[in-house]
C-alpha cells in the first residue's frame, strides 16, 4: 500500500503561514503592545494562534483523510 506525498504547495503554504505568523508577531509586539492592556493583548495572541491553527489544519486535514482510506 503506497501512501499518498503531500503536494509541494501545502508544505510552501505552511511554511508561508509560520513566516507570516512570526512576522505578525514581531510586527505586533514592537508596535502595538503598549497601546492594550495585558488581557486584550493575550486575546489577540489567542485569536491569531487559532487562526493559523485552523489554517494548518484546512491544509493537512484533507491528504490525511485521504491517506486513511
Amino acid at each position: 500500500m503506497s501512501k499518498q506525498q503531500p503536494d509541494p504547495k501545502r508544505i510552501y503554504a505552511s511554511i508561508i503561514i509560520a513566516f507570516g505568523w512570526l512576522l505578525f508577531l514581531a510586527l505586533w509586539l514592537f508596535s502595538y503592545v503598549t497601546s492594550f492592556s495585558i488581557l486584550q493583548n493575550i486575546a489577540i495572541l489567542l485569536v491569531f494562534i487559532a487562526a493559523a491553527t485552523m489554517l494548518q489544519i484546512l491544509l493537512w486535514v484533507p491528504l490525511s483523510m485521504k491517506q486513511t482510506d
